[in-house]
């Protein structure tokens, strides 16, 4: 027998209600609940109908006595609203509480989703929009000469040029100038190399931050003579002087010569690109001021009550003027006039970053996809109560917020899993970045939760909200009871059709996504481990900067470099050493304008230019660089020796085409004849600016430099032999500091790391899309197969195999994901060209990463829908007929 509610419990119900109608549709769907529950367990259904009818009856009994007290004519049209705001949040909490398993699962989709977006936008947030902790950052201003053959804007300003502006300005305070000046500090300890700028005085006016021990710098600090003072960096400050208070006024060495300091820079202050020392910025009036050379950074503070655009036409014009008067080297020259931040920020960002937002959005939409679905799938289950409360007399714009605000609470759920999805996500590519690149990326260190990223999170949880939940919320608020009781609750074709194409959306705009990953995978797995056109494998590497007092002529600098090579030789472990000016992926380059003999350039104003290397005659056996032609540096090439080159295999190919350039001479412009003696193999300098690139290399012998680097290859473990080379170059200059030493593995994967980030957040991205779409296609395919339960029973009934029953439902789950997949890959193509220009060609397009993916989101269909189908196959075709 059925079991039926206690008749005493609905007496006492129907007593509370008073209206008979309504309380006969109440005792209905208690008694339908009752019946679905008693069929798990009668006792709970009953414990379940009793708690039920309890609660109803007390509030329709306090109800009525509220509603006898208080006239409707009284309440106000306010309180009207805020009340149905209020029962709709009730509602919607209850309704979601109903059902705690599908409100988790959603809760933690969007999650992922508005998590993906809140962090992305606090490393947009922080990289770009606030890389600098300066007040009024828009107020200051970055000018940068701009015309041919400037590549960098960032130090792309004259001397002469800067000081004219200077003195022309008005619309600007405060002008200065900033030069590159890492020095070695030799002070109570080993001595070490510090990063630091040369500056203008007013660098520290300009930016508005005060010192926090003594003063900036004064017009008088930029006399040549009187300019050997410095302000330390607080962290420098410190760690090297145990943050003495007494430090200014003391004197310090620094590249050998005596440095007074007379100030400590603010704590947190490390402008420009981390620097720790400042010192000012001084023209030896014994050598002419430039406006060849540019190499400057110059920045400014906008005059009160002045804007960026004055300050940019007052810098056209004088730029036109110094042009006209300086003609041979202001020709064709203008200036350029930014904001600091927009100024400053590296070229390569933009198109990184704008790539993880977009991939960040197509997670979001994914997930906003897989939700909708639900919201479809359980709207349709509430067909019959929505349509029956509309015949009531329930508007469709109430049924509508009600609707609308459960999904409002999903998102409000959300944001505190987004939140942590952030923190966490911020946390792990704060802490991946390596300390040496760490400086060179402004903004880096302050990644992290603050206000603003809250505000966005919620923001985007809402519009998330917005985006899944209206369509679901509109297609329940159309029920009507004719067509309920007409279809019997089933499922509408056209909503079916609805959800199908949700999923194929889906997968469309996962295929893009994991083709980009795997796209960037790829470039950076070639940068790091192929052909370089050397061996980086068993060699460390490392950095020396002579200072000129201790080391001022060619002579010293050349017997320095032979001495460090001897004793680095004698270290255990160590095969062999040499020396080059520039270290492949080092992170810098140096280009000549050169002459051939017997060729002369096709266009005078502008003359061929190549790499140039000095380098000991050992550099091409320590790095494995191939000999093509001729010979290699010997120990004959001296200082006193005949003039000789080395050229790259592009070099001679450019300039050389179809000839021998084994001796012809080249000369480096004004220099001195060098009668090519060998052809080496192409280098990979650095992956984003010099591939193969010509190049034309010395022996360091014939012209010493005060700047080089060390290669020295292992027996075994490179690293395991850094302690004793260190130790062997103390013993040749105890003041002498080695910096940047590191593998040239190591040198790559730094060299790399921004193409690495771009790599692992998209891979994320990538499987976070996989997953939502798998479960989307799950989702679709297990709703399907229990709304055509009695359809698969009749089947099953008739003869259909378990076989064939489940051949029908994964077919239809391919035939969804064949389609995503098509619309896929044409997206993937477009994405692949899109990065293909944006990331200077380190990432190309191929088309076997596409169908590989393309057959692994088949794969994951097949998989999502399997389960399904063998569900459906394992139908009991008398139960689902009695349903």
């Amino acid at each position: 027998m059925r079991p039926t509610p206690a008749r005493f419990v609905e007496r006492l119900l129907a007593a509370a209600v008073g209206d008979a109608d309504r309380a006969d549709m109440i005792l209905g769907d208690l008694h339908e609940e009752f019946v679905r529950r008693a069929a798990r367990s009668t006792s709970r259904a009953h414990v379940w109908h009793a708690a039920q009818a309890l609660r109803l009856a007390i509030r329709m009994t306090c109800l009525d006595r509220v509603r006898a007290r208080r006239p409707f004519h009284d309440h106000q049209k306010g309180d009207t609203l805020m009340t149905s705001v209020l029962a709709d949040l009730r509602y919607g909490f209850r309704s979601l509480r109903k059902r705690p398993g599908m409100t988790a699962v959603v809760a933690i989709t969007l999650a992922l989703g508005v998590g993906a977006n809140a962090t992305i936008f606090n490393v947009l947030d922080r990289l770009v929009l606030r890389p600098f902790p300066f007040d009024d950052p828009d107020r200051i201003v970055m000018l940068s000469e701009t015309g041919p053959g400037i590549e960098y804007k960032k130090e792309a300003v004259s001397p002469a040029n800067f000081l004219d502006w200077r003195r022309g300005a008005d619309t600007i305070v405060h002008l200065t100038a900033m030069q590159w000046w890492d020095a070695n500090l030799l002070d109570r300890g080993d001595p070490e190399r510090v990063p630091g700028f040369q500056v203008s005085p007013g660098f520290f006016e300009a930016l508005g931050m005060s010192p926090a021990l003594g003063r900036g710098f004064v017009r008088d600090d930029e006399t040549f003579g009187r300019h050997r003072v410095v302000v330390l960096g607080n962290t420098l400050w410190k760690r090297r002087f145990a943050a003495d208070p007494g430090i200014v006024g003391r004197r310090i060495t620094i590249d050998g010569e005596p440095y007074e300091v007379v100030g400590v820079a603010s704590p947190r202050f490390a402008f420009p690109e981390g620097a720790e020392l400042w010192a000012p910025l001084a023209f030896d009036p014994a050598k002419p001021v430039t406006r060849r050379s540019r190499y400057l950074t110059v920045i400014g503070r906008l005059a009160p009550g002045r804007t960026i655009n004055d300050a940019a036409a007052q810098m056209d014009v004088m730029a036109a003027r110094l042009a006209r008067e300086y003609p041979d080297d202001n020709r064709d020259h203008g200036v350029a006039t930014d904001t600091l931040t927009a100024g400053m920020m590296d070229v390569g960002l933009g198109p990184m970053l704008g790539l993880w937002q977009t991939s960040a959005l197509i997670v979001l939409l994914i997930a906003a996809a897989n939700i909708a679905n639900l919201q479809l799938a359980r709207a349709t289950e509430r067909r019959r109560e929505i349509g029956v409360r509309m015949a009531l007399g329930a508007a469709r714009g109430r049924v509508l917020r009600e609707l609308f605000t459960e999904s409002l609470l999903l998102s409000v759920a959300s944001v505190p899993f987004a939140l942590a999805f952030a923190w966490l996500a911020l946390y792990v590519i704060r802490i991946g970045m390596p300390a040496a690149i760490v400086r060179f990326v402004p903004g880096w260190e302050s990644l992290g939760p603050d206000p603003r990223l809250l505000a966005f999170t919620i923001v985007v949880a809402v519009a998330a909200a917005c985006l899944f939940g209206i369509l679901p919320a509109a297609q329940a608020s159309r029920s009507r009871v004719t067509d309920v009781l007409k279809d019997g609750g089933r499922t509408a074709t056209g909503r079916h059709r609805l959800r199908r194409a949700i999923v194929v959306a889906e997968v469309a705009l996962a295929l893009p996504l994991l083709a980009a990953a795997g796209l960037s995978a790829l470039g950076s797995y070639r940068i790091m481990n192929g052909p370089q056109g050397y061996d980086p494998s068993g060699v460390l590497t490392m950095k020396l900067v002579l200072p000129e007092r201790r080391y001022p002529d060619e002579q010293s600098r050349r017997s320095f470099a032979a001495r460090a090579l001897e004793a680095i030789d004698g270290v255990g472990g160590v095969e062999h050493a040499a020396a080059i000016n520039k270290l492949p992926a080092g992170g810098s380059t140096a280009s000549r304008v050169i002459e051939i003999d017997g060729h002369p350039a096709p266009d005078p104003n502008n003359p061929p230019a190549v790499e140039y290397r000095l380098v000991t005659p050992a550099l091409f056996g320590v790095l494995r660089i191939p000999i093509v032609r001729g010979r290699a540096f010997g120990a004959a090439d001296r200082e006193d020796g005949a003039p000789v080159a080395i050229v790259s295999e592009s070099m001679a190919q450019r300039f050389w085409p179809g000839e021998d350039p084994i001796g012809r001479r080249v000369r480096v412009r004004n220099g001195q004849w060098m009668t090519v003696v060998g052809v080496c193999g192409d280098l990979i300098q650095d992956w984003f600016a010099a591939r193969n690139e010509p190049t034309l290399y010395r022996p360091m012998a014939q012209s010493p430099t005060d700047s080089f680097g060390i290669v020295v290859r292992a027996a075994g473990d490179p690293s395991a032999i850094a302690g004793g080379v260190r130790q062997a170059l103390l013993r040749v200059d105890p003041t002498q500091p080695v910096f940047d030493l590191k593998t040239m593995r190591r040198q790559l994967h730094e060299r790399t790391i921004g193409l690495q980030y771009l790599t692992w957040i998209m891979a994320v991205f990538a499987v976070l899309s996989l997953l939502l779409a798998a479960v989307g296609l799950y989702a679709v395919m297990a709703y399907t197969v229990a709304q055509r339960r009695q359809e698969i029973g009749i089947r099953i009934a008739l003869g259909a195999s378990a076989r064939h029953v489940v051949r029908h439902t994964v077919g239809q789950a391919i035939r969804l994901a064949g389609t995503g997949v098509a619309i896929g890959f044409v997206l993937s193509v477009l994405v692949g060209r899109l990065m293909e220009a944006g990331l200077l060609g380190v990432a190309s397009s191929d088309a076997r990463v596409f169908l590989a993916f393309a057959g692994v989101l088949m794969l994951s269909a097949l998989g999502a829908a399997y389960v399904p189908a063998r569900r459906a196959a394992a139908t009991d075709p008398i139960a689902a007929l009695r349903e």
